[in-house]
């Protein structure tokens, strides 16, 4: 087993490595610490429409994403056997750092005064990356489990005050969540965890952790 140590990613949240790929897939039931939170919290959301970028190797592309939403930034590289690192210029400044074949989501624009305008991208392969608004979000519901493996973002409804996460991984697990109120990191372990945190939707909930298999159960 190997860890990903890379400069670029010298704030992103080191994951264990494994010959295994990561995949950031949201099955509903029935795609490194990231930089502290900003004070001021992110406008109102609005339907945005996807932007999307494409390529194949190492390269960077602009982003027209509005400055004042949050975008949920999905990367695709099926084919990739390499590292894996996406970094911005924006607050976030590192979205991926895995190996392997890869397909996770994360957020960007959290902070209002440091939005992102460029990506840069390490891959070795052709790849996709996907911008998109709350709408291109799974919602979990009270009681109702969501699963999933890898990198993702899911959406939690007025009403949730708590939420039991499950996970097995041989490498780091990290939950944040995201609202109007806070931006927190609320687990960050490595191995299998199993616990309950406080959660006040509506509210965003971000796993990272591309080798990771997950739960999560609003209540």
């Amino acid at each position: 087993m190997k860890k990903v140590v890379y400069a670029l990613a010298a704030v992103v949240l080191a994951s264990g490595c494994a010959s295994g790929t990561g995949y950031g897939v949201i099955v509903a039931a029935g795609s490194s610490a990231s930089s502290p939170p900003s004070t001021a919290a992110p406008a109102a959301p609005r339907d945005v429409p996807p932007e999307t970028h494409t390529g194949k190797g190492e390269g960077q592309f602009a982003v027209t994403w509005p400055a004042d939403q949050l975008g949920f930034f999905t990367f695709d590289c099926p084919k990739c056997a390499g590292n894996v690192i996406i970094s911005t210029d924006g607050g976030e400044f590192g979205l991926v750092n895995a190996i392997g074949a890869y397909k996770g989501t994360t957020w960007l624009n959290t902070e209002p005064d440091r939005p992102t305008r460029k990506v840069t991208v390490l891959a070795d392969a052709p790849w996709t990356a996907t911008i998109a608004d709350y709408r291109s979000l799974p919602q979990a519901g009270a009681a109702k489990p969501s699963t999933g493996k890898g990198d993702a973002v899911l959406r939690v409804p007025a009403g949730i005050t708590h939420v039991h996460l499950t996970a097995k991984t041989r490498g780091n697990i990290a939950l944040w969540v995201q609202s109007d109120e806070t931006r927190d990191l609320l687990v960050n372990e490595i191995g299998d965890v199993e616990v309950d945190r406080d959660v006040r939707g509506p509210a965003y909930l971000r796993v990272d952790g591309y080798e990771t298999s997950w739960t999560i159960t609003p209540s």
